[in-house]
């Protein structure tokens, strides 16, 4: 994604603190940074926070941005990431019920709805253990759906840089679940005869 010729004016014209501009950046990217926070954390109510959190920086860091040829869209995105991931890392490990939409719908029983609500659970947990370029590589690529060539661009990498980063983040991010999984099932695995 390019920055067009109407983002520049608005991001200029919102650097000199221009509310009307910034409001319509705000109208235009609001649902596409909440889907991202929303990804991460999986509780409304929080990613609403962090949404807004996120637009409030980014207002009082406009005058910063760095024109990189890329849409604003990535660096709001980043910004709301940094926060959201941010947030986790302090967020007690636990799943609510709550949390868990079990629809019912043919394809998928409330059992199996359950079990990948606790995997995404897992996943989120693991991430926040990459370290930062990681994960952001990691949330460009498959949440954001980004090519190499626009996470490449808005982080200032090579192509193939990037394609190092993710191949490494994968592997650290399969290494930390399986570590997880390992760890849980020792905890669940019996301590030693009873009854005697």
């Amino acid at each position: 994604m390019v920055l067009s010729q109407e983002e520049r004016i608005l991001i200029r014209r919102a650097a000199d603190r221009d509310g009307e501009a910034f409001a319509t950046l705000y109208l235009r990217y609001h649902d596409a940074v909440h889907r991202r926070v929303s990804a991460l954390l999986c509780n409304r109510q929080e990613a609403d926070d962090i949404t807004s959190e996120a637009f409030l920086r980014a207002w009082n860091a406009i005058d910063r941005f760095e024109d990189r040829d890329v849409s604003i869209l990535a660096w709001l995105s980043t910004i709301a990431q940094r926060l959201a991931l941010k947030h986790l890392s302090k967020r007690r490990p636990n799943l609510s019920l709550d949390d868990i939409s079990l629809e019912a719908d043919g394809r998928e029983s409330p059992e199996e709805v359950a079990e990948r609500a606790v995997l995404a659970a897992r996943v989120r947990r693991a991430l926040v253990e990459l370290p930062q370029l990681q994960r952001e590589v990691l949330s460009k690529r498959f949440l954001e759906q980004l090519s190499y060539d626009e996470v490449g661009t808005a982080l200032g990498k090579p192509v193939g840089t990037v394609r190092v980063i993710q191949h490494r983040a994968l592997r650290a991010l399969r290494s930390v679940l399986s570590l997880t999984t390992e760890m849980e099932r020792a905890k669940a695995a019996p301590t030693g005869a009873s009854g005697e």
